[in-house]
């Protein structure tokens, strides 16, 4: 593995340390987490791949649960996760799905929202938006006391200097 480029798309190690808890496992070498991560790639890639082919084949915009469960019932490959996926209702083998239910449940969350958007907009004490601090955004202290300087040099009505090299100016200006 020497030479190769060893980025993945799953965490390497949260891999390792979850087959370190197996008390069987013992040092696990260093290529070990990476290979399983290409493997973990690899097998959700062909589980995704075969959902959308069900998904589109059912002239559907969205991929739902009994989607990938076809999709495992009808590959081969697939067969060791049957178990897992009987549970999942599947409309076109007379299975049902409570629309109705799962309608009413997007419902309350959506009214959920709209009322504490209407209780802030009645109280009027909405809370402020919160920005995320980046190192952007972020002054110095120095920057900040020059800033309220300004403001308080305004507010007395007499102009803030714009830079230190200035304000030495108006100070030798007015001592001639």
């Amino acid at each position: 593995m020497k030479g190769k480029n060893k980025q993945t798309k799953f965490p390497v190690a949260r891999i390792k340390k979850i087959m370190q808890k197996d008390d069987e496992v013992g040092k696990v070498a260093q290529a070990t987490p990476i290979v399983i991560s290409k493997a973990l790639e690899l097998f959700l890639g062909l589980i995704v791949e075969e959902a959308h082919k069900v998904t589109a084949a059912r002239g559907s915009k969205k991929v739902e649960a009994y989607h990938l469960k076809h999709a495992v019932e009808t590959t081969e490959m697939l067969d060791f996760l049957k178990e897992i996926v009987e549970a999942v209702p599947d409309p076109s083998a007379g299975g049902t799905i409570d629309l109705e239910a799962e309608a009413a449940e997007k419902k309350r969350r959506g009214k959920a929202r709209r009322e504490r958007k209407e209780a802030t907009a009645a109280d009027g004490d909405a809370p402020p938006k919160r920005r995320r601090t980046t190192k952007k955004n972020l002054k110095s202290e120095e920057e900040v006391k020059s800033e309220v300087e300004e403001e308080m040099d305004q507010d007395q009505g007499t102009p803030a200097p714009t830079s230190a090299h200035q304000q030495q100016d108006d100070d030798y200006d007015e001592s001639s």
